[in-house]
């Protein structure tokens, strides 16, 4: 019995490894996002903003992607370089389960358009939190978009960058305080719609490797030392 908890162990810890995800179908809200809260090792999304969504070739200028993040600590995510046809200026924001924003980054710095939401802890961006982000575990909704294209509620611009390079929290006083209900749709002067490829590494939606290292290093222990008794 012990070598089956064991060997359940070390099958646990192999599973622990980000997975790779490719988007289907991804809609620009909440009621229409991809769900991937299911996948419980969830690391990259890869896609491409016209994937389908609503029968259309014409892309649409964002994706939205339900995912379960497990560790809040931990969470961020990052758009990275895809080469070909990848979309070479991104935005990425975090709604939590009811649709309001948690946070929001357009450019990584002033030489990279890319975008980066920190974690606290082992962070990727070269930003921190500044006081933002989520505070749970749990659902949340995660968004990609063409820069500058800002998502909007019923009151207004939900995020207000006084700099593209900022991590900012939702704006109260501007329609922050509201779940989102579209886009502004300020994607810069005729983006090129070649290139509408992406890549989102993520962190804190996957268990980390060392909890299963902490639940099959006693385990293993205890096999070896009955072992050596038989």
């Amino acid at each position: 019995m012990l070598s089956k908890l064991i060997a359940v162990a070390v099958l646990s810890l192999g599973m622990a490894f980000a997975d790779t995800v490719t988007a289907v179908n991804a809609g620009p809200l909440p009621a229409a996002a991809d769900d991937l809260s299911g996948d419980a090792s969830l690391g990259v999304i890869i896609g491409s903003l016209y994937t389908g969504y609503n029968n259309s070739s014409f892309p649409n200028f964002e994706s939205v992607f339900k995912i379960n993040i497990l560790n809040y600590l931990l969470f961020s995510a990052e758009t990275v370089p895809v080469g070909a046809h990848g979309i070479p200026d991104t935005d990425l924001f975090l709604f939590d389960s009811t649709g309001h924003g948690v946070y929001g980054n357009d450019d990584i710095s002033g030489s990279n358009t890319l975008s980066c939401l920190p974690s606290l802890s082992s962070n990727p961006c070269p930003s921190s939190r500044n006081g933002t982000g989520p505070t749970h575990d749990g659902i949340y909704y995660l968004a990609i978009a063409i820069s500058a294209d800002y998502p909007i509620s019923s009151a207004g611009e939900i995020f207000n960058f006084s700099q593209s390079t900022n991590v900012v929290g939702p704006d109260l006083a501007l329609g922050g305080a509201l779940p989102i209900s579209g886009w502004d749709n300020g994607a810069f002067t005729s983006p090129d719609f070649d290139n509408v490829n992406y890549e989102i590494v993520l962190n804190g939606t996957a268990p980390e490797p060392a909890t299963w290292l902490l639940i099959a290093a006693p385990l293993l222990a205890l096999w070896i030392a009955r072992k050596r008794m038989a």
